[in-house]
């Protein structure tokens, strides 16, 4: 970890605060909060996101009505400042990729247009869960967290509180996470342990924002023609975790989406990464932010 928990946080917050009226309507104090919808993004590779800008549909633009707080480098670089609200643009490795949040944010607002709609990212490629994103037991070790964990906890809270500063009531709603490959392990002891590992990391991102109903919604990893050691290990643990699958993992307000029909890197027009089937490209990564807008809306809408 690059910064420590507490300099990250107020590192963030401050420049949340300062920067915040910059890119986002400050209301006046004597009106009432307006209520915004916040959802989070967090992951490894596929969460950065390796689809290409250009190779979007022509006429695709981000839906600016959708609000994005992300991290930065190394982490995540939209070429906006990190750690501000602004409107929703790529936030990835680099300039020239995106991740799920572009079809995520447009297909959301188009799903619930009368809603305020805003996303906190933080994602680092190459990290695992076990113990770069581990929670630890509770809110209260944060010496027992991991490091991406702890970057996640500042740049969530920062958000949430430049919302606030703002004039808005956040609801935090749902999040989205796209990790696993780092667990897939040659020795299958961490792809054994990522089912219980997503539980309780689940289970402890709903305690540390106070947030019990949160709907999380992940996409499976490691698709076809994947095969090595551990990457059985690891899906198992995704589809056990969904909220239907019968196991005792089984986790309410859990949802896993199917990936294995995406397209991936290696097919992308004109890609330099030609054997490259771990990542989903740039069709495959806005299919994969609409799906899982589509899921977190079924969830989130009454019966």
């Amino acid at each position: 970890m690059s910064r420590s928990f507490t300099l990250v946080g107020g590192r963030i917050l401050f420049l949340a605060l300062v920067s915040l009226a910059a890119h986002a309507p400050v209301l006046a104090a004597s009106a009432p909060p307006t209520p915004i919808d916040v959802y989070l993004i967090g992951g490894q590779s596929n969460a950065t996101g390796q689809g290409y800008l250009k190779n979007l549909p022509a006429g695709f633009a981000p839906d600016a009505r959708v609000l994005l707080f992300h991290s930065g480098r190394p982490h995540l670089d939209s070429g906006a400042a990190p750690d501000t609200w602004i409107p929703l643009r790529q936030a990835s490795e680099s300039l020239d990729r995106f991740g799920p949040e572009l079809g995520f944010g447009n297909r959301l607002q188009e799903l619930e247009p009368a809603r305020r709609i805003a996303l906190i990212k933080h994602a680092h490629s190459g990290t695992n869960l076990f113990a770069q994103w581990s929670p630890g037991a509770d809110a209260g070790a944060p010496a027992h967290w991991g490091p991406q964990f702890a970057i996640f906890v500042a740049t969530v809270d920062a958000g949430l509180a430049a919302l606030r500063a703002a004039g808005y009531a956040p609801a935090l709603r749902g999040m989205l996470w796209q990790q696993g490959e780092n667990d897939a392990d040659k020795a299958g002891v961490n792809a054994a342990a990522y089912g219980k590992n997503l539980a309780h990391f689940i289970a402890r991102v709903r305690e540390q924002f106070h947030a019990p109903d949160l709907v999380f919604v992940y996409g499976y990893v490691l698709p076809p023609p994947n095969d090595q050691p551990g990457r059985d290990g690891v899906r198992a643990g995704e589809r056990d975790v969904d909220q239907d699958s019968g196991s005792p993992l089984a986790t309410p307000g859990a949802f896993v989406v199917a990936t294995d029909d995406l397209d991936h890197r290696a097919t992308d027009p004109g890609t330099r990464y030609p054997n490259d089937h771990l990542h989903f490209g740039t069709a495959g990564m806005l299919e994969l932010g609409r799906r899982m807008a589509e899921k977190m809306h079924a969830a989130l809408t009454p019966k």
